[in-house]
């Protein structure tokens, strides 16, 4: 053996013994090591983004949905969203998640949304994620949709106008309109992208979480004047094969006391109300904007086999409603809050009455005051109807709410009748309604007669000028 032999030789046992003892080194810290379970796993790391780790509180999720915030709708946007999200950070100190289903701003300027970025950046809670939808007032700043959307994206710091994210194993899909139309429009583009992302390890053992401005169109309380009207069917049909699907939208500020606020057919509905101010329907009595210190929204808690809704009411820092519960695995034929869910006629109790209040009556109007009626779920209006005595006809017909938006709700409804004439005789018939159409049987009703013009001396001075 050379002696060139000799020392490759040597460097190659070296070399070997080296290896043996750093096999040893590893193999004793490998046996030294606790045994991590694939739930530990995904725990500490991404590698799995379907599975799911427990909360300490028994939950697996815990996330607010707020909607229609306006900021730069005078100041009071600001010191209403400032208070929602400080109650929220005592109501779940810890949640997972936080979303809010568009109109951060009211005309979406760069201004208003550092506004509003000032205002959720001090009260964010930063182990959480955060999904934030662009809506229809959010595009109102610049003539050109796709400013408004870089404008969007640039000040929240959202992946997109459209994106999605899994948070503890549950998917959250998020999907923005893309003009400022109050219909909204989605893109053939967005709503394959949505159909995909729908499609990705779906079960019907785990909700399918959806975010968006504008209801569709036949579902919650408020999508027939204010749901999707670019995009309604298409939105459907991609929904309508998952009734795990649960969605949450806006735009109408229809108040979470309406039981028809969530809805069931082929998916799950649930309109969340509006931080800055509600609206109702139009055409009743007392008009269509409520009191303006009015702020609703919804915490959802995520168990294995359920998805429960509280309803907030922020301005009076309570609960309020039942709780909507969802069972999990999702089944539409286990849907109860279904267009038939309530056949029930509300009655007015046995000692309910109806008058008129006292020198009220003018030659042409009178004021009535009714009691309250009794409903299974939710009395939302009184169908009021006049008729002339002799008459087959409805002088008048109106509607005023129950005024179940006040706390606490009155016991009596003021109403005042306009329009009628001079010395004639009327019945007032008063039907309650509740928010699925159910009329009551048996009216109350009133009976009046209206009082004789008085002219007065600038009216008979008027009358002389007119000559």
């Amino acid at each position: 053996m050379t002696k060139q032999t000799q020392r490759r030789f040597r460097r190659l046992i070296r070399l070997t013994a080296g290896l043996l003892v750093m096999h040893s080194m590893i193999f004793a810290v490998a046996a030294a090591a606790p045994t991590v379970t694939v739930e530990e796993q995904s725990a500490g790391t991404s590698a799995d983004p379907y599975s799911t780790v427990k909360r300490s509180d028994g939950y697996n999720l815990v996330f607010p949905v707020i909607s229609d915030i306006h900021i730069g709708r005078g100041g009071k946007s600001e010191t209403k969203f400032e208070d929602v999200l400080a109650q929220i950070n005592r109501i779940v100190p810890q949640y997972d998640a936080m979303a809010s289903v568009g109109d951060l701003t009211n005309d979406g300027t760069a201004s208003q949304y550092d506004t509003f970025m000032s205002i959720y950046n001090r009260y964010r809670q930063p182990g959480a994620e955060h999904l934030l939808t662009i809506g229809n007032h959010d595009y109102w700043g610049y003539p050109r949709a796709v400013k408004s959307r870089r404008l969007f994206i640039n000040k929240t710091g959202m992946p997109d106008i459209y994106y999605d994210k899994w948070i503890n194993g549950y998917h959250f899909i998020v999907i923005g309109s893309e003009n400022k139309t109050v219909g909204g429009r989605l893109s053939g583009t967005q709503l394959k992208w949505l159909e995909n992302r729908l499609a990705e390890h779906a079960s019907p053992d785990k909700p399918i979480f959806v975010f968006f401005h504008q209801h569709i169109g036949g579902t919650v309380s408020g999508s027939d004047l204010w749901g999707h009207t670019r995009s309604h069917s298409q939105l459907y049909a991609a929904l309508a094969r998952y009734p795990q699907a649960v969605t949450f939208s806006g735009h109408s500020h229809y108040m979470l006391d309406d039981p028809r606020t969530i809805h069931q057919r082929h998916f799950t509905s649930v309109g969340t109300s509006s931080i800055r101010y509600p609206e109702l329907e139009p055409g009743r009595l007392q008009g269509k904007h409520p009191s303006d210190d009015i702020a609703q929204g919804c915490i959802v808690y995520v168990t294995g086999d359920k998805v429960t809704v509280r309803r907030r009411d922020f301005h009076r820092n309570d609960w309020t409603g039942e709780d909507w519960v969802i069972p999990y695995p999702a089944s539409r034929q286990s849907f109860v809050y279904t267009d038939d869910r309530d056949r029930i006629k509300p009655a007015f109790p046995a000692d309910a009455a109806a008058s008129v209040v006292a020198d009220s009556i003018s030659a042409t109007a009178v004021s009535l005051v009714f009691d309250q009626a009794d409903d299974n779920l939710f009395v939302h209006a009184y169908d009021i109807e006049v008729k002339r005595k002799g008459s087959r006809k409805n002088t008048l017909k109106l509607s005023a709410f129950s005024e179940f938006y006040k706390r606490p709700v009155p016991a009596s409804i003021m109403a005042r009748l306009k329009g009628l004439k001079p010395e004639q005789d009327y019945t007032a018939s008063i039907y309650a309604v509740d928010s699925f159409g159910n009329r009551s049987s048996k009216p109350l009703t009133v009976s009046f007669r209206t009082r004789s013009f008085t002219f007065t001396k600038a009216d008979r001075i008027s009358r002389l000028l007119s000559l």
